[in-house]
């Protein structure tokens, strides 16, 4: 009898790293391709003057739909990257745009709730709100427009990691009884750019875009892990001067409760705020700490902004008020800029790990927002994301990156802080009740202690590159 063949070891070998590199190899998926938005502020655009390509829906000039295919679902892997191009056509100023998830019945084969109230209480068609409860809508995905000049032909790049959404997009038993469609939202306006760009006298289109999701190959071993997705907030328009746009009168606070009847073995918060009042001392201008906490736990603070917006420069081919004409050093931009044009803003996860069952109370707060003549608004969108097996991908990475540069340890009445590995910017004590209670610039070795009562305190620590860290001790 014949004895089987084998193969020499380096072949094995070669068809090993092979099929590896087949099982993980990138795929990238396209759901726009330099779609095109219009006046925000005009009537919809009719599908005679402008054609929009099959399977995409229009629900108004700056808000774009489709359905997410479940064959395309089906081939997702565990890696998931948002990627946006935005083209500039007659909008030269800096403008924010989304992108959404939406989760809908599969009795509805489309939708459209264009209704929303701005921060003054008018309305206008442009951006969507929670009006429709059938609608559940998960912001994914923010950004804002340069300062462009369409005839220079500068297209700018923005990426996201959304990995977090892999058990969501292979959870079978949603997908049986929900679509998830994805969104593309650009706001924009060309009365400026009608008489300063050429080109573009009498024009409406704003901006064109293009919307790729990148992936490995789905390996189908999470394909039964049981998920949870809770949208609680969808762009809410935080301030402290309109009734109901705090949970708190006169402060800026935004609550939420998640109640969960089981354990789930990983856990996280999606937040995406941003800080918006172009006026004199307006929020845009003005950066604020702001401080999350999940029941008595104080999850995150930060201080929004980028160590400096000079890298988005290029991007900014129109002259504008922010830029300037020559480059500003990294204090200048710290010095009033929440976020710079051309960039993203900030996917901020809390990532909460296991948690047994019970509630979760979420809150928002940033107490020296002033909102300079009653001007000014926080858009903030809130997720919840749970598995019940496993873990959410993704997330190892972040918890990596949480480590703290810093070590605070007592000796006698003073606390040391020791083994800094990045340079202190600001630091500032608080209270058990969440109260600052010592704020001071500059770097900081050590705390006297010796005037403040038996009791526990935070110490946050602003860091020169923009980074956080956040101390909880505990004075006998």
């Amino acid at each position: 009898m014949n004895k089987p063949k084998r193969l020499p070891q380096s072949m094995l070998l070669a068809l090993f790293i092979a099929q590896a590199a087949t099982a993980n190899a990138e795929q990238q998926f396209r759901y726009y391709d330099h779609i095109t938005f219009f006046d925000v502020y005009a009537g919809t655009v009719s599908e005679s003057v402008a054609p929009v390509p099959e399977n995409i829906f229009r629900l108004n000039n700056s808000r774009y739909t489709t359905l997410l295919p479940a064959e395309d679902l089906d081939r997702m892997g565990d890696s998931l990257c948002l990627k946006v191009t935005i083209s500039a056509l007659c909008d030269n100023y800096d403008r924010i745009g989304s992108i959404d998830l939406v989760l809908m019945s599969r009795d509805s084969l489309s939708y459209n709730d264009c209704l929303h109230v701005k921060p003054n209480g008018g309305t206008y068609s442009g951006r969507l709100g929670d009006t429709d409860p059938s609608i559940q809508r998960i912001e994914i995905g923010r950004f804002i427009t340069p300062f462009m000049d369409m005839n220079k032909g500068v297209d700018v790049p923005y990426s996201w990691d959304i990995s977090f959404l892999s058990p969501l997009f292979h959870d079978k038993q949603l997908r049986d009884s929900m679509n998830l469609w994805l969104e593309f939202h650009l706001e924009g306006v060309p009365y400026a750019a009608n008489t300063q760009i050429a080109g573009c006298s009498g024009r409406n289109d704003v901006f064109a875009g293009t919307l790729d999701i990148v992936t490995n190959e789905h390996q189908g071993d999470k394909a039964l892990q049981r998920q949870l997705t809770l949208p609680l907030a969808y762009e809410r328009y935080m301030n402290s001067y309109s009734k109901g746009r705090s949970d708190e009168e006169g402060t800026t606070v935004a609550y939420y409760q998640v109640h969960l009847d089981e354990p789930m073995s990983d856990a996280m918060f999606l937040m995406i705020n941003s800080n918006h009042g172009s006026n004199s001392g307006g929020e845009e201008y003005n950066r604020r700490l702001h401080y999350v906490w999940v029941n008595e736990w104080m999850a995150m603070v930060y201080r929004p902004g980028r160590t400096s917006c000079e890298p988005f420069r290029m991007y900014n081919t129109q002259a504008n008020g922010i830029y300037g004409s020559s480059a500003m050093s990294d204090e200048a931009w710290q010095s009033f800029s929440n976020w710079c044009p051309g960039d993203v803003i900030d996917n901020r996860i809390i990532h909460l790990g296991a948690v047994p069952a019970g509630d979760y109370d979420f809150r928002l707060l940033v107490p020296d927002a002033i909102f300079n003549n009653n001007q000014g608004y926080f858009p903030f969108s809130l997720t919840f994301f749970a598995v019940q097996e496993g873990s959410i991908d993704g997330l190892n990475a972040i918890a990596e990156g949480d480590r703290p540069s810093t070590q605070v340890r007592w000796e006698g009445d003073h606390l040391l802080i020791e083994g800094n590995t990045k340079q202190i910017a600001e630091w500032t004590l608080l209270n058990a009740a969440g109260q600052r209670i010592a704020v001071q610039k500059g770097s900081v070795n050590e705390i006297k202690m010796s005037n403040h009562p038996t009791s526990v305190y935070i110490l946050l620590l602003l860091m020169e590159d923009g980074t956080t860290e956040v101390h909880k001790f505990y004075k006998k």
